[in-house]
């Protein structure tokens, strides 16, 4: 988004949009002001995390669903607001009818926190690719223990096409290398196991993948 951002005057034209009342621009101004905008070495916005509440809740009274999810958040944490977990359950609930699976899985963590596993698991559900799913199939946490279906659900979640964090990808590959090592529900091949292992521990900070490469080598 910061590529929206080439210099001061671009500022202050979304600044002047956003005070305006303009839901949109009030959402990229928060996010502007999450880690603040440097273009060729030269601050344009600095970073400000109260400001980025602020304009967050301003593009929420304004009806951005999009804002309504990320004040949830606020509201959940009890960050530069008061904590109030009901209504950021509220939120969440409003945000995924209307088409956020991000809120669906924040939703899930509150219903984990309140220790209702098998409600999690039915919000985690709603995104196909989320990786908490198949971490609840391995252990049988909400749902009943398969890891095969946990397998499986790994490998489609590393071939979809929908956005996944490199922390997912990551820890998906790791997964899926474990369990090829181990070769309790697929069949051990130490040479699969490595190739995602390898995968897992590409960037450097994933110190299981790296321990276990330790043992069985990185040819």
């Amino acid at each position: 988004m910061n590529n929206a951002i080439k210099n001061l005057r671009d500022w202050k034209v979304l600044v002047l949009k956003a005070e305006s009342g303009d839901a949109k621009s009030q959402l990229e101004v928060a996010y502007f002001y999450d880690s603040g905008v440097s273009v060729k070495g030269r601050h344009i916005v600095l970073a400000n995390p109260a400001a980025s509440y602020e304009w967050t809740k301003r593009a929420f009274d304004s009806g951005s669903v999009e804002a309504m999810e990320r004040y949830a958040n606020y509201l959940s944490d009890g960050v530069y607001c008061k904590q109030d977990k009901r209504r950021a359950m509220e939120l969440y609930e409003k945000a995924m009818k209307a088409g956020s699976l991000t809120a669906a899985h924040n939703l899930g963590v509150e219903y984990r926190d309140k220790q209702d596993f098998e409600k999690a698991f039915s919000l985690y559900k709603k995104d196909k690719t989320n990786f908490s799913v198949g971490m609840c199939y391995y252990y049988g946490v909400g749902v009943a223990q398969n890891r095969l279906l946990a397998f499986r659900f790994f490998k489609k979640m590393l071939k979809a096409d929908s956005f996944q964090s490199g922390y997912e990808i990551n820890e998906a590959n790791y997964m899926v290398g474990k369990m090829y090592l181990e070769g309790e529900v697929v069949k051990r091949s130490i040479s699969k196991a490595r190739h995602h292992l390898l995968l897992a521990a590409e960037d450097g900070d994933h110190r299981s993948a790296q321990q276990i490469l330790w043992l069985i080598g990185r040819k």
